[in-house]
């Protein structure tokens, strides 16, 4: 591999990682004033599929087999639909530094879910590993309750641990069409069935949302960047990443998700810093690496999106 291309897929992957990171401070300032995360959900899902079908018809693409067909309906409406609906809550009521420490726990939940449903043996220190990230999540649910009022609420971080499993199911429901298939090819179905569960939360709740009511330039503005930009152009950045640096090395740049999203916070004056968020960060990104070191080689690692 020529050394411009590893170069060019770290780029791709830290303007991907960058998109990620500013999803949550302006989903955050979205959030409730301007609409719900039900509203956010229907215009990410929805705008995202419009924004993927176009982009079919401008490249080649893949089929769908019919083996495939199913696992790709439910990667979206069991996987992504609930992703993003309980993230875009979880940022509605908990801090945004909360729910970005949280959102990196799926490769162990990944791991998890394996282990259920797949009878995968689990080695001593890929438990620990395990261990430590979900005590690291519980951590930080159960001191964020001291701090209720001051932008951390106890139900929010359990919709973003909710959102997190939804994401690892996702994960590895896609874990062999998104090897199979290119990124429009296969986004463009999948976001298509998330939005048989969005569409629905459009139909009740976006007529009482405030920006549709009474329209501003800054909160049209933000909301269109959330769609194009988090929600569409980094799902195709990533998989051109990943052919270049392999899924191990983009896996690496989750843990950069939430150093960003807290500085950008604090230097939005969204969020101040607790001392158990440091705490919990470390703890979970400690497991994180103990079980990825232990994980068999074939085993799939997962990138984290918001």
């Amino acid at each position: 591999m020529k050394n411009s291309d590893f170069a060019k897929g770290h780029l791709l992957m830290f303007i991907a990682t960058v998109f990620f990171s500013l999803n949550f401070i302006v989903l955050k300032y979205l959030m409730p004033a301007w609409m719900t995360g039900y509203d956010a959900t229907f215009f990410r899902i929805c705008g995202g599929c419009l924004l993927f079908w176009i982009t079919s018809f401008f490249v080649k693409n893949t089929p769908i087999d019919k083996s495939d067909r199913m696992m790709v309906f439910l990667g979206g409406i069991l996987g992504l639909f609930p992703f993003m609906v309980f993230f875009n809550m979880a940022i509605q009521y908990s801090s945004v530094i909360d729910v970005s420490i949280i959102m990196t726990t799926p490769p162990v939940l990944v791991a998890i879910i394996s282990i259920i449903i797949d009878k995968t043996r689990i080695s001593f220190w890929n438990a620990v590993g395990i261990f430590l990230s979900i005590g690291g999540a519980v951590f930080l649910i159960l001191i964020g309750r001291t701090h209720q009022g001051e932008g951390r609420d106890m139900l929010g971080n359990i919709f973003a641990i909710i959102s997190s499993i939804a994401y690892s199911f996702y994960l590895i429901s896609m874990r062999k069409c998104s090897t199979k298939y290119n990124a429009v090819s296969l986004m463009r179905w999948v976001f298509l069935a998330g939005s048989i569960g969005a569409i629905p939360l459009g139909i009740i709740f976006l007529g009482k949302a405030h920006i549709m009511h009474h329209p501003s330039t800054i909160p049209v503005l933000l909301l269109l960047f959330v769609i194009f930009f988090p929600s569409f152009l980094s799902f195709l950045l990533m998989p051109q990443a990943i052919k270049r640096i392999g899924h191990q090395l983009v896996s690496m740049y989750q843990d950069l998700i939430p150093v960003l999203a807290t500085i950008l916070a604090i230097a939005f004056k969204m969020d101040k810093l607790f001392w158990d968020q440091p705490v919990a960060i470390a703890i979970i990104l400690l497991g994180v690496f103990i079980s990825s070191r232990t994980v068999k080689k074939e085993q799939f690692t997962p990138e984290v999106k918001s």
